[in-house]
């Protein structure tokens, strides 16, 4: 058994358990969250908010910190050198098969808790999207998009939108087809 090296896996501390998860080779989960940051890097270029990549540490609360796939904090007083303190804007999470439970559950409760505005669940292997929305502090489904499978007409699909608004940035057009980009089915 090989010793890990700090670059091949990332750690996250939720409800004190420590969750350890290795960085995966080429996978459908890294081509949508190396998308997802193209997207939001090349639109925000110039703006007050920072797209964030995998990586970086959240701190939320005190002894407990999570590393999303993605997020956008537009308040440049929580990024610091060691990680970003406070809630984001918004946060995006890519399922795979190991974190899935995680992102729908603990995680999603704590982004709510903390008051982050807009979460996305991506799925990459069914190529949809899940919108929350914070209201009233609590998290309901705005829409759900995906892009429909080869053998299944588009009528079937949850949402036939081909591209939305991100609501946190209104004039921010999302077409699926770009998220999805290079994703093997």
């Amino acid at each position: 058994m090989s010793l890990l090296r700090q670059e091949e896996y990332k750690t996250e501390i939720i409800n004190g358990k420590k969750i350890v998860m290795m960085a995966p080779p080429f996978s459908n989960h890294n081509a949508v969250k190396g998308n997802i940051h193209y997207l939001f890097k090349h639109y925000l270029r110039g703006n007050v908010c920072l797209p964030i990549p995998d990586g970086e540490k959240l701190v939320l609360e005190k002894d407990q910190y999570v590393a999303p796939d993605f997020f956008v904090v537009c308040d440049r007083s929580k990024y610091r050198k060691d990680g970003v303190y406070g809630a984001p804007d918004l946060i995006v999470e890519v399922l795979s098969p190991k974190t899935k439970k995680n992102d729908r559950g603990d995680k999603k409760d704590l982004y709510q808790l903390h008051g982050v505005n807009e979460y996305w669940i991506v799925e990459p292997d069914d190529r949809s999207i899940e919108v929350y929305i914070l209201t009233d502090g609590a998290y309901k489904l705005d829409a759900v998009y995906r892009i429909p499978g080869i053998d299944e007409p588009a009528e079937d699909c949850v949402n036939e939108k081909e591209e939305f608004a991100v609501n946190l940035f209104p004039d921010m057009i999302v077409r699926l087809e770009d998220v999805f980009e290079n994703v093997l089915l």
